[in-house]
């Protein structure tokens, strides 16, 4: 970032007016993902829009151990009129699961735009490209946000575009945090005009619903007298997000009676838990999943189980089963329990159609996932090899990270002959009869 116009990093690290939008994912031969965030420029309308590009090395082709990617960015007015075009090689190490991030500075003014960025394998040309509207309003008092998975000290005299003050802070340019691994989520923005003033702020996250899963305490700072644009830098846990799905981080900035607030869409992958041995859960120790049982049943059971006079009896009954299945209990106790991590903030995960998939079949041995589905529903394939290759299918068709069941080769399973349909959104010109 421009030196001249960046003035304060104040860093809330622990010791331990919406966003663009999520990030936009290329179509064509390579895959990368792309974002944006807006700051103000100087005391007019002008805006710097900083987009951010990550890159996954290993499918570029390799010649004498580096990759050499060609990018062009290039940003169109509503006029139709190229209002900025930029374009650099970078020449990175080819190097096996890892990305490279880049950040780019385009001038605009408030309006709607269209941002076209375009990635070339040179030593083949091959390529990808990603297109991403953007609505600029006018500057207010608080930045959009810039949300990143990790921030580093910068090194003397660094030229980076990355950098914000003393820190070079990488953008999640894909927009997607894997739990448990990425629970920490870093959030950039600018505060402008307060100079002289306290300012109180606080970060939070919400569910794609809008309910709030956790918010920082409120934290004061002084930004000193003059200084008319501070950077401010915080951090969030992402734990509080139960399920996979869409969500919204926040900041908010409260000075001289006003508050401002913005936020960014993120994508929140959590990764199934692996099996955690019987004897470290609670199975035997007197905890009956009695709800849970009623997946296990046949229907004559159910109906049987359903007219036992009270929970006392249910629970007799529950123990009777399982006197002859020592082992049989504990597996199922130990599923229930980590059904848990596909719990919604609209039921519990036992509730859910993975949580019962993973109740009555188990962990799968292989979760192929698909968070970020280009034109589509986010959606999962679990599969099954030692019990003659199942395999199961769930979409989250309204972004709250309940997967709906829509294949299976199970007989008797939920399965849509169309399934590979009902994973791309429907359209206004083409409606469903």
């Amino acid at each position: 970032m421009d030196a001249r116009r960046f003035a304060l990093l104040l860093l809330l690290l622990p010791s331990a007016a919406l966003a663009s939008g999520l990030a936009t994912v290329s179509t064509g031969d390579l895959v990368f993902g792309i974002d944006t965030a807006v700051f103000r420029l100087g005391e007019g309308d002008s805006v710097i829009v900083e987009v951010y590009q990550s890159l996954p090395i290993d499918q570029f082709a390799e010649v004498d151990s580096l990759a050499e990617i060609e990018t062009d960015a290039i940003l169109v007015n509503a006029s139709g009129d190229t209002v900025g075009v930029r374009q650099w090689v970078s020449q990175v190490e080819w190097t096996t699961g890892r990305s490279v991030v880049n950040g780019i500075l385009l001038l605009a003014v408030p309006g709607d735009y269209t941002l076209d960025v375009v990635v070339t394998d040179l030593a083949n040309g091959r390529r990808g490209t990603a297109a991403r509207t953007l609505a600029i309003g006018a500057p207010t008092a608080l930045s959009e946000l810039e949300v990143a998975n990790m921030v580093v000290q910068a090194t003397e005299g660094s030229e980076n575009p990355l950098r914000k003050g003393g820190v070079i802070v990488f953008p999640a340019a894909d927009g997607l945090f894997d739990l448990p691994g990425e629970r920490r989520a870093y959030i950039y923005a600018e505060v402008y005009g307060e100079g002289g003033r306290t300012i109180r702020m606080q970060s939070r996250l919400r569910s794609a619903s809008g309910d709030l899963l956790f918010a920082r305490p409120w934290s004061s700072l002084q930004i000193p007298e003059g200084l008319s644009v501070a950077g401010v830098l915080d951090s969030l846990d992402l734990s509080a997000a139960r399920s996979s799905g869409l969500h919204y981080i926040e900041l908010s900035v409260a000075a001289g009676g006003d508050t401002v607030t913005s936020a960014k869409p993120v994508m929140i992958s959590r990764t199934v838990q692996e099996a955690a041995p019987a004897e470290s859960l609670s199975a035997g120790s007197g905890v009956r999943y009695l709800e849970q049982f009623r997946l296990l049943l046949t229907p004559d059971q159910v109906r049987m189980y359903d007219g036992l006079i009270d929970d006392e009896a249910r629970a007799r009954y529950y123990d009777e089963y399982w006197s002859n299945r020592v082992a049989g209990r504990a597996e199922f106790e130990r599923r229930c329990q980590l059904s848990s991590q596909f719990d919604t903030v609209f039921r519990q995960g036992w509730q859910t159609d993975r949580g019962r998939v993973w109740i009555i079949y188990g962990p799968p041995e292989e979760i192929e996932r698909h968070p970020f589905a280009v034109g589509g529903f986010p959606y999962e394939i679990w599969s099954y090899y030692e019990n003659g290759n199942e395999t199961f299918v769930f979409y989250d068709r309204d972004g709250t990270g309940n997967y709906l069941q829509i294949y299976s080769t199970v007989d008797g399973e939920v399965s849509y002959p169309n399934w590979q349909e009902m994973l791309q959104p429907v359209h206004a010109d083409n409606p469903v009869e």
